[in-house]
């Protein structure tokens, strides 16, 4: 009998455990600064099978938005593994100034994991300065406060200052080594795509920037920034760059519109060597 019992105790320590669900997650639409209403689109995959059932929006605390990617409760009895969702997240929710902007996906267990979690910068009312010049996109007139060579200097990149209003989006388009506390890992040297859309706002209505428009690029690291050459628009207001890193860093893709109105994306990626991906 007690030859049994141990027998029947050392069987049930030997089951194998349940599977936990690993969530890889990038988000398109984020801007800091940030006014207005942050378009964030998640894009997820979840590598064990468990499969993903919602994703959620907080910014200071405050749950501004969740959408399910499929059927609320998976109801026939399979929750997505690769999934997208669009949220839409009100900056005028919380005050001018700093605000934790928080971006989590529920599995099927009901186990969150977080895709974004940093600190971004609120700005609903931004400062005026003049003199400003409101063009019509594909104009060539020049803002003259808004070059780094003080009044009369450039407006920005080339193709970027007949831009009013821009709205830029950028994520990762590639599967990284993994995702270590929200931040993509990339081998060394290995060439990565990264996509996007760039709009502006034509007489009163959100379109595609022009084909050529000009995006620019930089690695932010250890509060330096090394300039890339710039990303062309595509057909559709597309932006695509394929780059390659040997330094953990932060891609920030860049456009100043008309009036010097300058929107960025901020993409955080941490680089190990490929040999072992450990970090």
């Amino acid at each position: 009998m007690r030859r049994a019992l141990i027998a029947a105790v050392a069987a049930l320590l030997t089951l194998p455990a349940a599977a936990q669900a690993e969530v890889h997650g990038a988000v398109g639409g984020l801007r800091d600064p940030a006014a207005g209403t942050l378009q964030l689109n998640v894009r997820v995959t979840e590598t064990t099978g468990v499969g993903v059932r919602r994703a959620s929006a907080m910014l200071g605390g405050h749950l501004l938005d969740s959408q399910y990617f499929a059927d609320p409760a998976c109801a026939s009895g399979v929750c997505p593994t690769v999934a997208t969702v669009d949220l839409a997240v009100p900056t005028t929710a919380v005050p001018d100034g700093t605000a934790r902007l928080e971006v989590t996906v529920e599995d099927a267990t009901g186990t969150v994991t977080h895709v974004v979690d940093q600190t971004i910068t609120v700005v609903n009312k931004p400062v005026v300065s003049n003199p400003t010049v409101v063009v019509s996109v594909g104009g060539g007139a020049k803002n003259p406060q808004s070059g780094p060579n003080g009044p009369g200097g450039p407006a920005g990149p080339s193709g970027t200052d007949g831009c009013r209003s821009p709205r830029l989006s950028m994520f990762l388009a590639q599967r990284p080594l993994r995702i270590k506390r929200g931040v993509p890992v990339l081998a060394a040297g290995r060439k990565y795509r990264f996509r996007g859309r760039l709009t502006c706002l034509v007489e009163g209505r959100r379109k595609a920037a022009p084909r050529g428009t000009l995006v620019q690029v930089r690695d932010r690291r250890n509060g330096r920034s090394i300039e890339r050459p710039a990303a062309r628009v595509k057909t559709g207001g597309a932006v695509v760059v394929k780059l390659a890193h040997r330094r953990s860093c932060s891609v920030i893709f860049r456009v100043r519109g008309a009036g010097g109105h300058l929107v960025s994306v901020r993409i955080p990626i941490r680089v190990v060597r490929a040999k072992g991906a450990r970090s």
